[in-house]
Parts: C-alpha cells; sequence; structure tokens
C-alpha cells in the first residue's frame, strides 16, 4: 500500500513495484539475504542495470546494502566464505566513512552474477540522504530510480522510502544555483544530472547525462513533477502557465560558494573512498580497468609493476584519462 504523501507515493510507484524489474539483481539481494539473515535491513537496488542506461556486459548490479549492525553483517560473511578480510577491520572501515564498497557474487546458469554492493547502516543512510549528509555519494545516487529488493519488514520498508523520497527532496538544495531563470521537470532532472555527475569524479564521458534522462524519464518525471509543485505550494517557486517555474528567492555568490564547496569535500572524499575500496572490494583492480574501457577510455592493459603497485604507478595514467575526459566535454 502506497503512502499518503504525494512525493512519496510518485516514489514509491517505482521503488515499490509488484516484481523485481531484474531477476539477476533479485537473486543477488535473496542471496545476500540467506547469507546475512537479519544483519540486513533492507537492499536497494540502483545504477545502470536499474535504469536501463546502457550497462556492459561486465558491470555489476548496483545494490545498497542496509545493515542493522556492519560487525554481525561482516561475521555472517565470513562465515559463509563471502569475505577474506577480518570483520572487524570491515566494520571499523564501514563506521569510518560508510559506505564500503564489496563484491558479492553469486553462481548463475549464464556464468556468475556480481553485485557491487555499497554497505551502510540504517543511521548512516538516513544521515547521508539529509542535509546532514557529509558528501555527496548517497544522494547523487538514490535521487534517481531505484527500487527497494527487501526490506526486514513492514518499518524498514517505510525508513527505506522515507531516506529515498529525502534523497530527492535534497537536490532542490545543490540543483538551485544551477538552474536558468525559466525552468520546467525536463529542465531540472537534466540540471540534478548534470551537476551530480560533475560533483564526483566518474569515467563516464560526454552524453552519459542525456542517455540517463532518456532512460530515466519516465519514472524520474513524474516524482519531480509533485516534487516542483510541493516548493510552488510552499513558496519556494513561481509556476508559471504550461509547466514553467521561476526562483522566488535569488540565488547569491555565497550560496553558489557553498555549493561549490560541498561537491570539492565530496571529491575528497571520493578519492579517500578509492584508498578504501582497494580493501574492502576483492578484485577492485580489473573492476576498475573494465568500467574505465567501457566508458571511453581504450583498452588499458596494466604492466607487471603496475598490477604490483596500482596505487603509486596508475596516478599518471588515471590522470591523463580524466583530463581527455574532460576535452572531449566529458565534465
Amino acid at each position: 500500500m502506497l503512502p499518503e504523501d504525494g512525493l512519496q507515493r510518485a516514489v514509491g510507484r517505482y521503488a515499490l513495484p509488484e516484481r523485481p524489474s531484474s531477476p539477476q539483481a533479485a537473486r543477488l539481494a535473496e542471496a545476500l539475504r540467506q547469507v546475512a539473515g537479519d544483519s540486513i535491513q533492507g537492499i536497494v537496488f540502483f545504477g545502470s542495470h536499474r535504469s536501463g542506461a546502457s550497462p556492459g556486459s561486465f558491470s555489476a548490479h548496483d545494490l545498497f546494502v542496509v545493515t542493522t549492525d556492519y560487525l554481525s553483517f561482516y561475521h555472517a560473511l565470513r562465515r559463509a566464505g563471502r569475505l577474506r578480510r577480518g570483520p572487524r577491520l570491515m566494520a571499523a572501515l564501514n563506521a569510518w566513512m560508510p559506505p564500503n564498497q564489496l563484491a558479492f557474487r553469486e553462481e548463475h546458469e549464464a556464468g556468475v552474477l556480481l553485485a557491487k554492493c555499497a554497505v551502510i547502516s540504517g543511521s548512516s543512510l538516513r544521515r547521508e540522504t539529509s542535509g546532514r549528509r557529509r558528501d555527496h555519494f548517497c544522494c547523487g545516487r538514490l535521487f534517481q530510480p531505484t527500487e527497494i529488493l527487501h526490506a526486514a519488514d513492514g518499518a524498514a520498508r517505510e525508513c527505506l522510502l522515507s531516506d529515498l523520497v529525502s534523497a530527492l527532496r535534497e537536490t532542490y538544495g545543490w540543483v538551485r544555483p544551477w538552474l536558468g531563470a525559466r525552468f520546467d521537470v525536463g529542465d531540472y532532472c537534466r540540471t540534478a544530472l548534470q551537476v551530480s555527475m560533475a560533483g564526483e569524479v566518474r569515467p563516464e564521458q560526454g552524453g552519459r547525462c542525456e542517455a540517463l534522462w532518456e532512460a530515466e524519464r519516465s519514472e524520474l518525471e513524474p516524482a519531480v513533477s509533485e516534487l516542483l509543485a510541493q516548493l510552488a505550494a510552499a513558496g519556494e517557486l513561481a509556476a508559471e502557465a504550461d509547466g514553467v517555474y521561476t526562483l522566488r528567492r535569488r540565488v547569491g555568490s555565497l550560496e553558489r560558494a557553498r555549493w561549490r564547496l560541498y561537491f570539492a569535500r565530496s571529491k575528497l572524499r571520493a578519492t579517500l573512498r578509492w584508498v578504501k575500496h582497494t580493501v574492502t572490494f576483492d578484485g577492485w583492480l580489473d573492476y576498475i580497468l573494465r568500467k574505465v574501457e567501457r566508458h571511453g577510455g581504450g583498452e588499458m592493459a596494466l604492466g607487471r609493476w603496475e598490477r604490483r603497485w596500482p596505487l603509486l604507478l596508475l596516478w599518471p595514467r588515471l590522470l591523463r584519462f580524466l583530463r581527455d575526459r574532460r576535452r572531449k566535454g566529458g565534465g
């Protein structure tokens, strides 16, 4: 049963489907649930496989795994032979800068399914989809269409849905400085995707935002339409004819500077997460290389010493790739 609030109802239409949109993602979620049991509060499906925005044949299914307790979750994975690192180390890294990125593999008749799991506690997810968030990682992914594949109970489902709604509401703050004088729902959504992706260190080249918009439009547009209507009712926006809006409050230089600082801080934390992922994500190097190649970085064969010391020797190649991507219009 969908909640009564208009925005929750709009988000619930895509986040709480009658049946999973991806049997493979559902299978991975069920395998995780069987392994980790009561330590999982919920599992949220997001990313290119969820949106259908040209996922590669080797790309992972992206899942937020919301835990009740980090240590219990990692102990369960270790007992099942699904974790090579020590549970206490993984839990400490998770508490330091959530989420952890974790590779979870499941045998499938067509091969091996891979989930890239963003492991986070329920309380941290609530904070990171609110105005108290420390960076853009969670909001940048969860304001887009997602799907709740598993919730421990009705209360957990309501909490997850509330977090997804909050992530969408929070877009208004960081989109405001980059909106045009007059905009409609499509302009708002495109701006949100462009600003969000530019505010992170990502391998995608120019055109990715438009591809995402086309893939997500049918689900994202109704939810954002409801958001803009609520903002207009609250006096934040002025609604004109034909679905056009204008800002009632002028965007000042301090507001723009604050959000530029927010994205700069978020990029710094993302860089720190890369180092953390080398510990938490088994097979991280090959996964990153395939991702870069898939998004136009060309074939990247590594030498012996680059594989042995990637964190020291791959920086020049990575910086060249990001420089070339900017020149091609990738952000």
